[in-house]
């Protein structure tokens, strides 16, 4: 995210604030794992940890035993689409669970997250959520992707609503556009999405 991007969205969160409104702030955290990090183990479990309080010397201890091997940050967007699944579980309605299931991986050629957005440009793997909890008004669903299960340059990534192991199925709650998110054989990838209720 650009600075001047950074700030439009604070300003934008800003007023939403003193006008009294609701806002969904997105944070997602991006971790090139060594692949000796297995799913459910305690090395993932400091990941974790990290990526839900920021506290530096975790971070620090994890690049010192080369469990991380290199972290990214960000903001996304949700969706008209994804707002909407939102606003009709509010309502009562039944249609869609509302439970983010899946975390989409795509190579779309210069994607740009937009409101209307439906589906990522590109997607070429997607994965079940590896954990999914939440504290008073935060939600934090996470993806640990196999070091043999996926390999590339993932420029997009969302989450997805009621998805099913098919490509583009389910509704799109939230994109971003990563700036190139690169995975090898030999590396995990764990992905944690952050989604606070303000």
């Amino acid at each position: 995210m650009t600075l001047q991007e950074r700030i439009k969205f604070l300003l934008k969160k800003i007023g939403a604030r003193i006008k009294g409104e609701a806002v969904i702030v997105a944070n997602i955290k991006s971790f090139r794992l060594a692949e000796w990090v297995k799913n459910g183990s305690e090395t993932l479990e400091l990941v974790r940890l990290y990526a839900k309080t920021g506290k530096q010397s975790i971070l620090d201890q994890l690049l010192a035993t080369g469990a991380v091997l290199g972290h990214t940050e960000g903001h996304n967007l949700i969706t008209t689409r994804g707002r909407s699944v939102l606003a009709e579980r509010l309502a009562g309605g039944t249609t869609y669970t509302g439970e983010i299931n899946y975390g989409a991986l795509g190579t779309g050629v210069s994607p740009v997250p937009a409101n209307a957005s439906t589906q990522l440009v590109g997607e070429v793997y997607r994965k079940l959520a590896s954990s999914q909890t939440f504290d008073n008004n935060i939600c934090y669903v996470d993806f640990f992707y196999e070091a043999t299960e996926v390999s590339g340059t993932f420029t997009e990534f969302s989450n997805v609503i009621d998805g099913t192991p098919t490509i583009n199925s389910g509704r799109m709650w939230s994109y971003i556009a990563t700036g190139g998110w690169t995975k090898s054989l030999t590396e995990s990838l764990f992905v944690s999405c952050q989604y606070t209720i303000n």
